[in-house]
């Protein structure tokens, strides 16, 4: 069976800021997405804390990977993740 090969690869950095009008906590994640050419979910999210950890906001895994079937499920993906320890995407 043939490998599925790396059509597409980026490197950003994500922030979120913690869901409260009186906090300023941001957290900052290495992203690296990577899109291949095959496979039931071929769009991969790879995202390594890198930063200080929040003060009074709850701190989210420091690694965490998430796969989709499709670029923009995976954006769906990753807001959820965030709102889900109390973070958006800024």
């Amino acid at each position: 069976m043939k490998k599925a090969s790396i059509i597409y690869e980026e490197t950003k950095i994500l922030t979120a800021k913690y869901y409260h009008p009186k906090s300023d906590d941001y957290l900052d994640y290495i992203s690296k997405i990577q899109i291949k050419d095959s496979g039931k979910n071929p769009v991969e999210m790879v995202l390594k804390f890198d930063g200080i950890p929040p003060f009074a906001a709850p701190m989210s895994p420091e690694e965490h990977i998430i796969k989709a079937p499709a670029i923009l499920d995976l954006c769906v993906k990753v807001i959820k993740w965030f709102k889900k320890y109390g973070h958006e995407l800024r």
